[in-house]
């Protein structure tokens, strides 16, 4: 009996060692993974609150994002962050030093010597495929912190070809000095005693002949969520402050800028659906009312919602998905002639309620009543509640189909013919 209970007793102990084992394999991971994700949740709320009060426009970035180097040790990144308006990359360690002793693009600065605009360098993370000024061969092609690139008119040098490179103070503002609003202009601006139309020309007269500076207005929400990414690199080739996120300014306030600029000369590039082209040639007549015709801008789409029905009417295409560059897209703005677009009022007034005033719409392609209207309405509701699930036009357009669907089944609309009247 004693050599069975010693059996016994050994078994048992084997037992509760391998199930000791076994939770501790179990449940060492689980906490290290929570505690990684806690510290990694802190560490995001941190830099948020960093980016939020730094000049730079910091993006969150690490290894699996783009391969760049920190622009203050010149070591690889792990995690770090990258600014969006200057290119300047900092690892999470040098980014309170980046932010101190790199400076950003300067939206308002005076010109320098002799009226011109000199460069502003930053060294490292060249964009793919770009070329040296001065002897025509690749940069950036080195696995290290190398080559320069000026974050105003995208030239870029060697650096062992930044001292032969002829005119290496001035700045032309490159390709789309057309489009850019250079950061002397709003100085100027800024110094005027009187803001007069008249003065804003001739202040204009100074950026070239044929300068139609553009106003970028993004929709962040719309169709696949391309908005931000969007932002980003509008912001890298213009002055930032001719980038506006709809989700933080409106349209109204954002064209407020167009009454600083020459009258009849800027262009205002819409990033968004057709809710976002209304919602912004809304604004345009709200500047109508306020007596500001002659600062009217002349609106470009790049669509980026679901159904896009007007930017295809108008040739701008039925979606963008980056199938082409954000250059690209510039170079078709330039190129674009200026058509004239119908917009009608409708009034809506509640029958047999004449005290109460009529509610008054406009109305681009068309109106509609009935169930397509309401599904467009739940879909909107829909979307304002929950916008992270509408990550792509596919989801978007199934989203559609669900609710004309439930319509079909539900047909909230029905006798809708004997409930309005249309004049």
């Amino acid at each position: 009996m004693n050599g069975d209970e010693a059996q016994d007793d050994c078994g048992s102990r084997e037992e509760w060692t391998l199930l000791f084992w076994t939770s501790l394999a179990v449940i060492v991971p689980v906490i290290i993974t929570l505690w990684c994700s806690a510290q990694r949740s802190k560490r995001k709320t941190h830099m948020k609150d960093f980016f939020r009060k730094s000049k730079h426009g910091w993006h969150y970035t690490d290894l699996f994002n783009k391969p760049t180097y920190c622009c203050v040790c010149s070591q690889h990144i792990l995690q770090g962050a990258f600014c969006d308006c200057c290119g300047v990359c900092a690892d999470e360690l040098c980014l309170r030093r980046a932010d101190r002793s790199l400076s950003c693009k300067e939206i308002v600065a005076p010109s320098g010597r002799d009226g011109a605009m000199e460069h502003r360098w930053v060294r490292g993370n060249v964009p793919l495929a770009s070329y040296c000024a001065v002897c025509k061969q690749q940069c950036g092609t080195q696995p290290k912190l190398c080559d320069f690139r000026c974050v105003w008119c995208q030239t870029t040098v060697h650096d062992d070809c930044m001292d032969s490179l002829a005119d290496a103070d001035v700045c032309d503002l490159g390709e789309f000095h057309s489009l850019i609003i250079p950061p002397h202009y709003l100085y100027r601006v800024n110094k005027l005693r009187r803001r007069h139309p008249d003065e804003y020309s001739k202040l204009g007269s100074s950026c070239g002949s044929g300068w139609t500076p553009v106003l970028v207005l993004a929709n962040t929400r719309s169709g696949n969520n391309m908005g931000e990414a969007l932002l980003g690199e509008f912001r890298t080739l213009l002055n930032p402050v001719q980038v506006f996120d709809l989700s933080e300014l409106t349209p109204s306030k954002a064209l407020q800028l167009c009454t600083l600029l020459p009258p009849g000369s800027v262009r205002v590039l819409v990033c968004g659906g057709d809710g976002t082209v209304g919602w912004v040639l809304d604004a345009i007549d709200t500047m109508k009312l306020k007596g500001q015709d002659q600062f009217i801008p002349r609106v470009t789409i790049l669509p980026l919602g679901t159904g896009n029905d007007l930017s295809n009417t108008l040739g701008w295409g039925a979606g963008y998905a980056g199938e082409i560059p954000v250059e690209q897209v510039l170079r078709n703005v330039l190129d674009a002639e200026v058509v004239k677009m119908d917009r009608w009022k409708v009034q809506v007034a509640s029958k047999g309620l004449y005290f109460r005033k009529p509610k008054v719409l406009s109305m681009n392609n068309y109106f509609s009543v009935g169930p397509d209207a309401l599904m467009a309405l739940n879909f909107h509701t829909h979307r304002e509640k929950t916008p992270s699930f509408f990550s792509s036009r596919i989801i978007n357009k199934a989203v559609y189909f669900l609710y004309g669907t439930k319509d079909c089944l539900v047909q909230e609309c029905k006798d809708l013919d004997k409930r309005i009247e249309v004049h």
